[in-house]
């Protein structure tokens, strides 16, 4: 025996309005796929446009990062090869800065 509420219908799943609604619910699932597949296709777009751009400030950072050791590695060879005009320079570099101070 089936029982039913004030309000419903057992023959609900054959009704217009049921088909209607299975039919709002289709189309609301297939606009979700659809606007699902676009963004993912956005996003792997952008992803793309990106890489170039990601490549070059990581080798411009890895260029930042080595220069003070450069400049140093350079600065202590320079002293290495020439002691004395070294010396000049850090006496004339001492000199002009003393002046600025004044």
């Amino acid at each position: 025996m089936e029982i039913s509420t004030p309000g419903t219908n057992s023959n609900a799943n054959t009704t217009p309005l049921n088909g209607r609604f299975s039919e709002a619910t289709s189309s609301a699932h297939g606009a979700i796929d659809h606007a699902a597949a676009s963004t993912h296709q956005a996003i792997n777009k952008v992803e793309e446009a990106v890489k170039p751009v990601e490549r070059w400030v990581s080798e411009k950072t890895s260029a930042l990062m080595t220069a003070p050791k450069n400049a140093a590695a350079d600065a202590r060879q320079f002293i290495v090869t020439h002691p004395w005009q070294s010396v000049g320079v850090a006496v004339l570099a001492g000199v002009l800065l003393g002046r600025r101070t004044r």
